[in-house]
């Protein structure tokens, strides 16, 4: 499938998220941080800046998510963005599920609290935050309701949705998630792991 224009999808390498990078001004989820060198060369050659993202965007504070957050705020100066409940995970490693990496924590300050609704805006995307507990309290999901577009994060996958089972996951508040999400006009899916689809929420 095509992604839309400004839209770059480098997918997750050894259990790592996947990482998008919109319009070069914000990076959803950069992933795991011994990747984090084999990632910022692979957006370089593809003649992308790295120092004009604005923000860095974690769907949620698990450590394959999030332990490149330092790496490139340091390379770009960029803000990172969380929801406060998942906060802890990424400030502390509390909770982040770095042991199923066999890893340590890795820490950073989240500089932006990021609410239900709240916009986010980059050259050619109006992104409405989403919040989406259920694979953790602090889960959202990002949608563009011009382009029917949803970054979903680890809420909702091609072929399913997201554990429940981890530090502050709920299966009642992911299927309250679930509904919410089936409310919105989606038309392509950009998930945490695996493939992009097509299709409703």
């Amino acid at each position: 499938m095509e992604l839309p224009k400004g839209i770059y999808l480098f997918s997750g390498l050894g259990g790592s998220s996947n990482s998008y990078l919109i319009d070069e001004e914000l990076l959803v989820d950069p992933g795991l941080e011994k990747f984090s060198g084999k990632l910022a060369q692979t957006i370089a050659a593809r003649g992308l800046d790295i120092k004009k993202i604005k923000f860095i965007i974690d769907t949620h504070g698990h450590y394959d998510h999030t332990s490149s957050n330092s790496f490139f705020k340091n390379l770009s100066g960029a803000k990172i963005c969380a929801h406060r409940f998942d906060r802890e995970k990424i400030e502390t490693g509390k909770g982040s599920a770095c042991e199923f990496f066999s890893e340590k924590p890795v820490i950073s300050s989240v500089d932006k609290l990021l609410g239900d609704g709240e916009i986010i805006n980059t050259k050619n995307y109006t992104f409405k935050i989403v919040h989406t507990p259920g694979h953790t309290s602090g889960s959202i999901c990002l949608y563009d309701e011009k382009r029917k577009l949803l970054i979903s994060g680890d809420t909702i996958f091609k072929d399913g949705f997201g554990r429940t089972d981890l530090d502050t996951g709920s299966d009642e508040d992911m299927e309250n998630s679930l509904k919410k999400l089936s409310k919105l006009d989606v038309k392509i899916i950009l998930p945490g792991h695996g493939e992009i689809f097509e299709g409703d929420a």
